[in-house]
C-alpha cells in the first residue's frame, strides 16, 4: 500500500495512508502524489542562423503535487467543526512554508525521499460528507529524489574468512579489507558522507577511480569520529560523551590539505582507499550514500 509521510524540521509528522477508516485510522488518507521536473537551456544563436545552438540544460528544482483527504468526525463531546478547525490548525503548523522538512514516498518497489518545503500551507477544499480534499504543493532545491535507505560500505573491518571453535582464542579469522568497491547504479555524481573511527593521523580517503583524494592532516583521538562531508567539502569532529553518544561538533574543515581534491561516486565501479601515516592500521571508516533519481 503506498503511503506519504512527511517529517518537518520542527519535529512534526504527517502520514497519508490508505483510501479510507477500512485501510488506515487516519485522519489523513493518500490520493496521489506527482512529481515534476524541467530544465533551463543555454542557447545561442548566430547572426541568419538558423534554430540555435543548445550548450548546456541546467535541471530545474524538483516540483511536487500531493493530493489527499482529512477524514472528520465529531461526537457530543467535541463537535466535528472543532475538530476540522483542529486538524487544519496542526496541518498549517506541520506544512509551514517557512521550514523544510523531508517528504518520503513509500511504494511497491521501494521508498524514496526528498528534501524540500511547502510552497503554501496545505489548501484543503470544500467538505464532501466527513471528507475534506488537501492539495500541498512542495518545492525542493534538488532535482534529484533519493532512496529512503541509506547505503553503507565499510572500510578497516575484518572480512571473515573461518572460524575454528578450538581456537585458544575465540574470534573470527580474516584479513582487514583496506579497500571497498562501490557500485553507482545511477547516472550521476554521488557525494558521499565518509565517517571515519582512528587514532591515526593523516588520514586519507580516496577515489582510485576517479583519481582524486582528500586528506586530514590532524590526528583523530580516541572516542572521537570524524565526519566529512564530500557534498560541501566540511569536516566535522564529534566526541563520545557519557550517555555514549557522539555530540559537540566542531568544524575541522580547516584540517584538510591544501591539495585536496573533494571526489564522488563516478557511475559504475568505484574503487575506496581509507588509508593513513600508519601502514599496518587501517582506519576504521564507513562510506554513507543514497541513490538519486529524476522521477518516482
Amino acid at each position: 500500500m503506498r503511503r506519504v509521510s512527511w517529517e518537518s524540521e520542527n519535529g512534526r509528522t504527517i502520514t497519508f495512508e490508505g483510501a479510507g477508516p477500512a485501510d488506515s485510522p487516519g485522519p489523513f488518507y493518500f490520493v496521489e502524489l506527482e512529481s515534476s521536473l524541467g530544465g533551463t537551456p543555454e542557447t545561442a544563436r548566430a547572426p541568419r542562423q538558423d534554430g540555435q545552438t543548445t550548450y548546456y540544460t541546467a535541471l530545474d528544482p524538483l516540483h511536487i503535487e500531493l493530493e489527499g483527504w482529512m477524514w472528520v468526525t465529531g461526537d457530543r463531546f467535541r463537535p466535528a467543526l472543532a475538530e476540522y478547525d483542529r486538524q487544519r490548525a496542526m496541518l498549517h503548523q506541520a506544512f509551514a512554508p517557512n521550514r523544510f522538512g523531508i517528504l518520503t514516498y513509500y511504494k511497491e518497489d521501494g521508498a524514496v525521499r526528498v528534501r524540500c518545503r511547502p510552497v503554501t500551507t496545505p489548501v484543503l477544499g470544500d467538505p464532501i460528507g466527513t471528507y475534506c480534499p488537501i492539495g500541498i504543493s512542495f518545492t525542493a532545491d534538488t532535482p534529484y529524489w533519493e532512496n529512503a535507505v541509506e547505503a553503507v560500505a565499510c572500510i578497516g573491518i575484518i572480512l571473515r574468512l573461518m572460524r575454528f571453535p578450538w581456537a585458544p582464542v575465540y574470534g573470527p579469522l580474516g584479513v582487514y579489507n583496506r579497500r571497498a568497491g562501490i557500485e553507482n547504479t545511477s547516472e550521476e555524481l554521488i557525494y558521499p558522507t565518509v565517517e571515519v573511527y582512528t587514532t591515526g593521523q593523516k588520514v586519507t580517503l580516496t577515489n582510485q577511480t576517479a583519481g582524486k583524494f582528500v586528506t586530514i592532516e590532524h590526528a583523530i583521538a580516541e572516542n572521537q569520529k570524524l565526519v566529512v562531508n564530500l557534498a560541501d567539502v566540511s569536516a566535522y569532529l564529534y566526541t563520545l560523551n557519557e550517555a555514549g553518544d557522539y555530540a559537540d561538533p566542531e568544524d575541522v574543515s580547516h584540517w584538510m590539505s591544501l591539495d585536496s581534491e573533494p571526489w564522488g561516486l563516478v557511475p559504475g565501479k568505484n574503487q575506496i582507499v581509507i588509508s593513513n601515516n600508519i601502514p599496518e592500521d587501517t582506519p576504521i571508516a564507513y562510506i554513507k550514500y543514497r541513490i538519486p533519481s529524476l522521477g518516482i
